[in-house]
Formats: C-alpha cells, sequence, structure tokens
C-alpha cells in the first residue's frame, strides 16, 4: 500500500477538499465548526521564552474569535505548567485552510507538531503516512483510553486504537423557541420523535400560528448524515467504510430515501423556509422568530446567549421505520505529525494529554459548548452544577452518552460510528448539491439520490484508485 503521497496528490486531495466544503462566504457551517467569516486571528498572548533546554511546538489550529481565544488560554495555563516545553499556537484560518496548510508543509517544510483537524478528514490523515498514532502514544505512556466517551473514542479509532485524540467535539441539536411553544400549548418535545411525531409536533405549531415556519434548517450534508445514522442507516458499505476502503455509498438504499424524503418535503410541504446551503440564514430566521425550531451544533452556543426569547434543546428526529440510534460524533482533533524526532514527539504527546485533561476540558466546554470528551466528568460535581443551571448545555451530553454504539447482539453500531472515506467532505458536497434536484428541478428523494451515488461512486473509484 502507498504510504507516503507526492506533492501531486496531496494537492488534488487539497483541493478536492475546499471544493467539497466550501460554504458561502457570509455562511460557513458548524457542521464542520469552522471559524466565523468575520472571524480574525485571536490576540496571542506573548508566548513564553524558551529557557534553556526548553522545547518549543508548533500547534496549528482552526478556531477563531472568541473559540481562539479559549485555545490561547489554554495553551497559556500548559506554558505556565511546567518549563521543559513551549507550545505556539497559530490560528490558520478554517479546518480546510489549516488542511491544505499541512498538506502544503509536508512538502514546503515548517510542518506543525501538533494539528487540528476536522472530522471528515481522518481517512485522509491516516493516508499521509506522516501520523504518530494516539493508541501507539497510550501504550507507551499507560494512558487508559476508556477515560473518553465511548464514541468519542471509537469515532477516531481504528482497529489498533485512537489515531487521534478528541478536543473539540460536537453534535447536532434541535433549538426550539420555548415562548412560542407556551404560547401555544404545546409540549415541548422530548426525547427523539420519529418524523411523523415530528410532523404532527409542527401542525400543532403550526395551527397556533405562532411563527411563519415550524422548523429552519440549511441545506447541508451534515443533517442528512446525522438523520441517517440515528436511523441506523449506514453511509458506505464495508461497515461504513470502518472495516475496509468503502468502494460505493449505501445513502440511495431506503433508509436514506426516506431521511432525504423528510428533509425535501419540509420544504415542498411548507413546513421550512427554502434557504440553500446556509448556516448564518438558518439561525437569523430562528432568531427573528420566522421559525419555532432550528437544527444546528451543540457548540452554537449563541443561539442560546443572543436570543431575545428562551430556548430549549432536544434530541435530532429519527426514521418512522427505525428506532433512535443515535448521532454522529463532529468537531475536531488534535492530531501528532511525525517529526522523526522522539523528544520532540513526545513533547507534543505531553501538550495533548493536558488539552485533554479534566480541567481543560471543563473550560473549553463551560466556555464554548463543546461538550467535554471525557467520561469520568460525567459526575463532576462542578460540571454538574454548571448543567444544573444550563439545562441546554446537558441536552448535548445525554445525546451522546445514550447513543447505541454497539447492537444488540454486541456487535458495533457502524451507523453512529459514523462513515470513513478519503473522499467524504467531496461526498457531502455531492449531498449539498443533490437538495435543489428536488427542491428546484422536480426529482423524486430516490432518483436524486441515485444521480448521487453514481456521482460520489466515482469519487470512491478515484480515490481507492492510489491505494491499489
Amino acid at each position: 500500500m502507498k504510504t507516503r503521497w507526492s506533492i501531486l496528490t496531496l494537492f488534488l486531495i487539497a483541493a478536492m477538499v475546499v471544493a467539497a466544503c466550501a460554504a458561502p462566504a457570509a455562511a460557513p457551517a458548524p457542521a464542520q465548526d469552522a471559524a466565523p467569516a468575520e472571524a480574525t486571528e485571536p490576540a496571542a498572548a506573548e508566548a513564553a521564552a524558551p529557557s534553556g533546554d526548553a522545547i518549543t511546538l508548533e500547534f496549528w489550529h482552526a478556531m477563531g474569535g472568541n473559540l481562539g481565544e479559549v485555545v490561547q488560554e489554554l495553551v497559556d495555563r500548559f506554558n505556565a505548567s511546567q518549563d521543559g516545553i513551549v507550545v505556539n499556537a497559530t490560528y490558520q484560518g478554517s479546518y480546510d485552510d489549516t488542511y491544505n496548510a499541512l498538506l502544503a508543509s509536508f512538502e514546503s517544510g515548517g510542518t506543525p507538531n501538533i494539528v487540528q483537524n476536522f472530522d471528515l478528514a481522518s481517512q485522509t490523515m491516516i493516508d499521509t503516512g506522516k501520523l504518530v498514532p494516539a493508541w501507539q502514544l497510550m501504550e507507551a505512556d499507560g494512558y487508559d483510553p476508556s477515560v473518553f466517551i465511548p464514541a468519542v473514542r471509537d469515532y477516531y479509532s481504528d482497529e489498533n486504537g485512537m489515531v487521534a485524540l478528541a478536543f473539540n467535539s460536537s453534535t447536532p441539536l434541535l433549538y426550539y423557541n420555548a415562548d412560542m411553544f407556551e404560547a401555544a400549548g404545546v409540549a415541548a418535545p422530548e426525547g427523539s420523535l420519529s418524523f411523523s411525531d415530528f410532523l404532527a409536533l409542527c401542525d400543532q405549531l403550526k395551527a397556533a400560528e405562532v411563527a411563519p415556519y415550524c422548523f429552519t434548517f440549511g441545506q447541508v450534508g451534515w443533517e442528512f448524515e446525522q438523520y441517517l445514522a440515528n436511523s441506523g442507516g449506514l453511509y458506505f458499505n464495508e461497515n461504513n467504510g470502518r472495516t475496509a476502503r468503502p468502494t460505493e455509498v449505501l445513502f440511495n438504499n431506503d433508509k436514506g430515501v426516506e431521511v432525504f424524503d423528510f428533509l425535501t418535503k419540509l420544504v415542498i410541504d411548507g413546513y421550512a423556509p427554502n434557504l440553500n446551503n446556509t448556516w448564518t440564514e438558518t439561525d437569523s430566521t430562528f432568531l427573528t422568530q420566522q421559525a419555532a425550531i432550528q437544527f444546528d451544533s451543540t457548540s452554537d452556543v449563541s443561539l442560546i446567549q443572543n436570543a431575545e426569547f428562551n430556548v430549549g434543546t432536544a434530541f435530532i428526529p429519527h426514521a418512522d421505520s427505525s428506532e433512535r440510534n443515535g448521532v454522529v460524533l463532529g468537531g475536531a482533533a488534535l492530531w501528532l505529525i511525525d517529526s522523526g524526532d522522539a523528544a520532540l514527539n513526545d513533547a507534543a504527546w505531553e501538550f495533548m494529554k493536558f488539552m485533554a485533561a479534566p480541567e481543560q476540558q471543563k473550560t473549553w466546554h463551560m466556555s464554548t459548548g463543546y461538550f467535554p470528551v471525557r467520561s469520568d466528568l460525567m459526575e463532576d460535581p462542578e460540571l454538574q452544577q454548571f448543567w444544573a443551571e444550563n439545562p441546554n448545555f446537558a441536552t448535548a451530553i445525554e445525546q451522546l452518552t445514550t447513543t447505541n454504539t454497539t447492537l444488540a447482539d454486541g456487535t458495533p453500531n457502524y451507523a453512529v460510528l459514523g462513515g470513513r472515506a478519503g473522499p467524504f467532505p467531496a461526498i457531502r458536497r455531492i449531498i449539498v448539491e443533490t437538495y435543489s434536484r428536488v427542491l428546484n428541478d422536480g426529482l423524486s428523494a430516490q432518483d436524486a439520490l441515485n444521480e448521487a451515488a453514481e456521482k460520489a461512486n466515482a469519487e470512491l473509484e478515484n480515490y481507492n484508485a492510489f491505494f491499489q
């Protein structure tokens, strides 16, 4: 198998990621937790000057604005905690920008020691052949991976163990206008509703005329992926790409069609506005009370902080043909790039462990809305108090920790472990474009997904050819 790519191959993949993940300039997708378009590089605190034989590490991240400020706070905390390692944190822009800068550095030099990279890039990160997998470091250090929430641990694992260390993890939620529900005399949603139950809820809200629309969402690939997983459907063959490289998509099978039919008919039947591929307009539609419910990321705490009304949160729905399965992890992880120097790699591992340690995860969660990735924090008294005072933060925790990562027979639930494929970002973009084939061109959900599957399978074939 090829594990060291040529510069041409690297930049072909980089170009693919840019084309696949680019959202409208004013509306980057929280599903990938990209920095807001208006965010600029946070002002870094003065870096601690290396003293004596201190090791200096370069850490690239994709957190802009207030998120970047919290990252810098944690980096400063690490630098102040000891005098043998100094970490320089550099904001590289969006996830796409950070990933492409990393690929370029493999040829031009200046490669960082640690990079934050997003969920869908996991397979291409592994395929670079330039990582020190986290499981190797854990084994050498006696680090117990069971401290991580199972869904978090499993998402970033291969057959050997965790390849990256989870850091900023998120999942989707339904945000709802609690004042509208009260005015309509409608009970707030509890648990994960079936599609039919969700529509019945919308009918009650529409009858009460509390808002022009029941629901608002952007036509993004992430929502389709999450509803499909919650319904027990697979995105790829080969157990969602988890046991071998996938050769074809499965999203045009019965479960995928049921999900896509539900999403597109929300617009066709007037339950939701046609907002195309956007997140910003989705937020504004909800915050201006044009819709009672919104789909968004757990990390979008601004929906709670900026709303002029009471906001509640609930689990995402699932298909009528299934029970609830749970959600797929989103966000990003920390990846250790092999410097070829054992001392540098060991120092990088110390920093990664620090960022995943309880105190840092608590700060990160309470400051940003990303949830703590550790199971051993679920009973933490400080967080218990925080969740009691901020119950909307607790919804995300409950939705993830109750995700069924194993089936009744004890086998892995590959649906909620998430799909893994090299060209996944490009395939997500195909799904985004597929919405218009139904909403604008009149295709059925089945025909539109069949068309998307043909394009997606070509992407898989082209990518897999590098490893034959």
